[in-house]
């Protein structure tokens, strides 16, 4: 198996130094610039737009990141960051078996790089037209959900025990005839002399009402005549009844 991994990565090497020789467009990003762009821009953690931002993510990648299904690249990128910052970083061409399991897409144009840092590995893919990556995987992870339980069997309760038998009651007595009444005994009623009745005393005489007396006759009060201003006010050490009236009082 090492052999044929030894294989595998000296035909990569050699596919990627014909691939470096080729002419290439002018503007146009070569193999071996990308392969310096991936590996810079997840040492250093400086460099977000490297993720294209309708870059596509694993399924096995995003649950071992714990992203969001909204989350954008910048937070992808943060993520990966977080597996690959402060490591050191080799990108070397992705094997055939890595890509397959990293179920990365089908694009020939597009070459597929492996990153390594420390005991992490990472597939991407880039696009060389628009400079940046355009999937980013896992090897040799799938997305595993959650297991289901089957329900447990429902315990078998044990049948009641049967009741114990009820003892009949005692047979009951037939009830005895009512005894039938006595004949009645007649008794003979001497007649007897009937007594004289009192007399009953006369009723008491009911006292006459007392009428109550008349209320007696109250004098008549005497009305004198109403005093009016009869001269000019003149004021007096003692002054009467006139002379408060010409002064302006009210006479009573």
């Amino acid at each position: 198996m090492t052999l044929y991994r030894c294989l595998l990565l000296a035909a990569a090497l050699a596919a990627g130094a014909a691939l470096a020789q080729q002419p290439q467009p002018p503007g146009k990003t070569t193999e071996q610039q990308a392969r310096s762009y991936v590996a810079s821009a997840f040492m250093t953690g400086a460099a977000p737009l490297i993720l294209s931002e309708d870059a596509n993510v694993s399924p096995a990648l995003r649950q071992r990141l714990g992203l969001a299904p909204d989350a954008n690249s910048r937070a992808v990128y943060q993520a990966i960051v977080t597996l690959t910052g402060g490591k050191a970083v080799q990108v070397r061409r992705a094997s055939p078996e890595e890509v397959t399991m990293a179920q990365a897409p089908s694009a020939p144009e597009k070459p597929v790089f492996a990153i390594e840092a420390g005991d992490t590995t990472l597939i991407v893919q880039y696009d060389l037209e628009r400079d940046n990556i355009a999937f980013v995987g896992q090897p040799g992870v799938t997305a595993v959900a959650a297991p289901v339980t089957a329900p447990a069997a429902p315990e078998r309760v044990p049948d009641p025990p049967p009741a114990p038998p009820v003892a009949a009651a005692p047979p009951v007595a037939a009830a005895e005839p009512a005894p039938k009444p006595a004949a009645p005994v007649l008794q003979t009623v001497e007649p007897q002399v009937p007594r004289a009745a009192k007399p009953s005393p006369p009723p008491a005489p009911v006292a006459a009402a007392v009428r109550p007396a008349p209320p007696a006759p109250q004098p008549q009060q005497r009305t004198e005549p109403r005093l009016r201003p009869n001269g000019e006010c003149a004021i007096k050490p003692v002054m009467s009844d006139q002379d408060l009236v010409n002064c302006g009082a009210t006479a009573r």
